[in-house]
């Protein structure tokens, strides 16, 4: 028996929902109270239970009044988590919530609210010479927000106002140098007054990037490449990971001179420049800025060994309802870039029938075969594999956008959101804890 995925479509308006998460912010290596508010948690058989993309500890608060629209956690996130973005997923037996992210970091930050009637103000103590970056998370929290910062000196005499960020996109950042010792301060309001938004404030040492030596150029900028025929290469910007402002055009001419390939338009700021290359020979990457500045840090990762193809399943949810010994079918589409030979889907947690997508065909619909002893959920992830030329190439399997993205500089979401699919099993006879 096979389960479709439009079998679902009555199950959608009874997923579990997540409006907001109070705090905003969460300490990593620390305790903290959370409330969870948003809609489809009160489910008695079956508790609503959480999903991090980093490593994390969500023990419901069974004292508090946990309703149908809240659910109350004490919540321990690793010491490790790298600081940024942590994406939250609710999880029962009717689905999968869409992300929420909050903001995670051992440095301590505030999270406050917006009014429409005044600007929220946070202190902070201060020593000259003593470099501090402040900066705000809200927009990159996935938050409808356009906030500005305007820093006080001691005396109260404003320094100087933020707003948008060509790497930071509406959040304000700022990198003070501190002229005097003293107490300054930090007003923050949205730029239309909008009241509402969740959003927290961190002051915290600045850090000095020490990348690897010969890793960061500056525009503009020439790299040879000794290049195999039959190689597929594949030139990825790293340059937004650097505080960069550069926006990569990158060109690639053959031994002869003459331009093969070329990407870079300004609205795909992590999308590769990719080549099949014809002939051996010294190849040329010439690497600017889109608006021709120069002396601007860039940095690109050059690959002979990434997948020649890119894939991603096409159900509109990423999660599936089924049951022990059921089966399920999903399909994946393939983009191909100058291969057209066959490519096989593969996964580290399921066994998988008909999985091989067929040359010069643009998706198949494999089979997934969910074992009689199985967890409640199951989070999977997929990859598709060729071998060409004697070379074995493998590509993680994307899912469609979980959310609609509102920050500007927000390109990929964090790690461990897209390319995983849920699998919630319910056992046979009534749910399973």
């Amino acid at each position: 028996m096979f389960v479709f995925g439009f079998l679902f479509v009555g199950w959608l308006e009874a997923v579990p929902r997540i409006d907001t998460i109070e705090p905003i912010y969460l300490q990593a290596g620390k305790k903290t109270k959370v409330k969870i508010k948003g809609n489809e948690f009160k489910l008695l058989e079956w508790p609503t239970r959480i999903w991090t993309n980093h490593p994390s500890k969500w023990t419901l608060l069974e004292d508090e009044d946990n309703t149908n629209n809240q659910h109350f956690f004490e919540v321990e996130i690793a010491k490790n988590v790298p600081p940024g973005p942590l994406a939250i997923r609710a999880w029962n037996l009717k689905g999968v919530s869409k992300p929420a992210l909050a903001f995670v970091d051992i440095h301590e930050s505030t999270p406050f609210i917006t009014k429409n009637d005044e600007a929220y103000e946070h202190r902070f103590q201060a020593k000259k010479g003593k470099r501090l970056v402040c900066q705000v998370w809200s927009n990159r929290l996935n938050k409808d927000s356009d906030l500005q910062m305007t820093i006080f000196d001691p005396d109260g005499k404003p320094i100087k106002m933020v707003d948008d960020s060509e790497v930071h996109g509406s959040d304000p950042y700022l990198v003070l140098d501190p002229p005097s010792d003293g107490e300054y301060s930090l007003k923050i309001n949205d730029i239309l007054w909008r009241d509402n938004i969740q959003a927290c404030v961190q002051v915290s040492p600045f850090v000095e990037m020490q990348p690897e030596a010969g890793d960061i150029g500056k525009t503009p900028a020439s790299i040879s490449l000794d290049l195999k025929q039959g190689q597929y290469l594949t030139v990825t910007p790293k340059t937004l990971e650097l505080g960069s402002p550069a926006q990569l055009l990158m060109d690639l001419h053959e031994p002869k001179g003459s331009r093969i390939a070329r990407f870079g338009n300004g609205d795909s700021l992590l999308q590769p420049l990719r080549k099949r290359i014809p002939k051996d020979g010294d190849y040329h990457l010439h690497i600017s800025d889109l608006l021709n500045r120069e002396g601007l840090p860039y940095q690109v990762d050059i690959s002979t060994e990434a997948a020649p193809f890119e894939l991603a399943t096409t159900f509109h949810q990423d999660f599936y309802v089924t049951e022990p010994g059921k089966e399920v079918k999903v399909r994946f589409r393939v983009i191909r870039h100058q291969y057209d030979g066959p490519i096989t889907i593969k996964s580290p947690v399921f066994e998988m029938d008909k999985a091989v997508i067929a040359e010069k065909r643009g998706d198949v619909e494999a089979v997934i075969k969910i074992s009689n002893k199985s967890e409640s959920l199951i989070v999977a992830s997929f990859y598709g594999e060729a071998e060409i030329d004697g070379q074995t190439y493998r590509a993680t399997v994307y899912t469609e956008e979980p959310l609609k993205k509102t920050p500007l500089n927000m390109i990929q979401w964090p790690d461990g959101v897209s390319g995983k699919v849920y699998f919630l099993i319910k056992s046979k006879g009534g749910t399973k804890s």
